[in-house]
């Protein structure tokens, strides 16, 4: 008797195990499987942004939705200067991107944005078709501000 209870012990531990195993291996998968859109939309901004641009290098990726989805590529020329290129457009398959390139120095340093300090992100953007900056603060509260003067919209 003793023989048969150890080996049912076991066979609960195999199998306990492969469960927990293959519930892993599910959601690494599902994980995986969810990024993808997220990781080619990235990869094709950023490909665009410095196809169109003078960027070398790419620091920040964000898709902004404002009245319109926009993906925002934020990034460093060959001569360390702030870039930004916004692409928006493409929802239907025919429609042209628009394509803009953005001087940061050219806009108000968003660091000296109301509750920039506790901001828990701070995307650049488009509302109505200019450029913006969009802030969430700390207490989850949205507000976009134009990106030259400062003002909110």
């Amino acid at each position: 008797m003793k023989k048969s209870n150890e080996s049912l012990g076991i066979q609960l531990t195999i199998g306990i195990l492969s469960l927990i195993a293959v519930s892993m291996l599910a959601v690494i998968i599902f994980t995986k499987t969810s990024m993808s859109p997220y990781d080619q939309a990235r990869k094709e901004a950023i490909s665009l942004a410095k196809a169109n641009s003078s960027m070398k290098e790419a620091t920040v990726f964000d898709i902004v939705n404002t009245d319109q989805t926009v993906y925002s590529v934020r990034g460093k020329t060959a001569s360390n200067e702030d870039v930004a290129v916004l692409i928006a457009g493409g929802e239907k398959k025919d429609s042209p991107l628009d394509i803009r390139t953005i001087n940061l120095s050219e806009g108000f340093n968003l660091d000296n944005l109301p509750d920039a300090s506790n901001a828990k992100y701070i995307r650049l953007g488009l509302y109505k078709n200019k450029e913006v900056w969009e802030l969430m603060d700390s207490l989850n509260n949205y507000k976009v501000y134009d990106f030259k003067t400062g003002e909110e919209v």
